[in-house]
């Protein structure tokens, strides 16, 4: 594979999903924890606020009626959707605290698996001039492959970091790893995103 050198001018890091709830919660987390998951993205985090690189935070939440909420899949057993979860203004749906979300950050709220639908995420990449993504999250399955299939669509270049993603279960997180998203975007660990980010 030909060597991968990260823009800072042109490229934006995503923190997805990095909740109260999603990460420290009773959700399984894998194949690493809640607290690694957040440590490798503190690394992350630094090293594109120390080269400049615009840091945008996805984060999902419902109203407490739940009409935000999408219907669950079709053939779903009445009642199995469990407590409604990530209600807007509780202390569940907000980002972890290592995590937390600079004034001059941009910071979109989604109602659906990928934030290209229902904010107004692609106005700041196209004012930000971000043709590369750097997308991280939980979780692998949800919003992590939700906006690496919209983001390609729309002819972003896109990068994963393997382990600033988790999911609920192992075989999910590596199929999508190993399998899936090597079809759509550069696969890496933390340590070879942060030294390929050049500028």
């Amino acid at each position: 594979m030909a060597e991968v050198v990260l823009n800072p001018r042109t490229s934006a890091l995503l923190l997805q999903d990095l909740q109260n709830e999603l990460i420290k919660g009773n959700r399984p987390v894998v194949p690493l924890s809640g607290a690694a998951l957040i440590v490798n993205c503190q690394k992350l985090l630094t090293r594109a606020r120390t080269v400049g690189m615009p840091v945008i935070y996805v984060r999902v939440s419902r109203r407490p009626d739940l009409k935000d909420a999408p219907r669950p899949p079709l053939g779903t057993p009445p009642g199995a959707s469990g407590a409604p979860s990530l209600i807007e203004g509780s202390e569940g749906a907000a980002i972890v605290a290592e995590l937390a979300p600079r004034p001059e950050d941009v910071v979109v709220t989604k109602h659906t698996t990928s934030p290209f639908h229902s904010t107004d995420l692609g106005v700041y990449l196209r004012r930000f001039g971000v043709s590369t993504l750097l997308l991280t999250g939980y979780s692998t399955t949800g919003v992590v492959e939700g906006s690496l299939r919209d983001a390609r669509d729309q002819d972003y270049d896109c990068v994963v970091v393997r382990d600033c993603c988790a999911a609920a279960t192992v075989q999910e997180h590596d199929t999508c790893m190993d399998i899936v998203f090597p079809r759509m975007a550069w696969v890496a660990s933390v340590d070879e995103v942060v030294n390929a980010i050049r500028g």
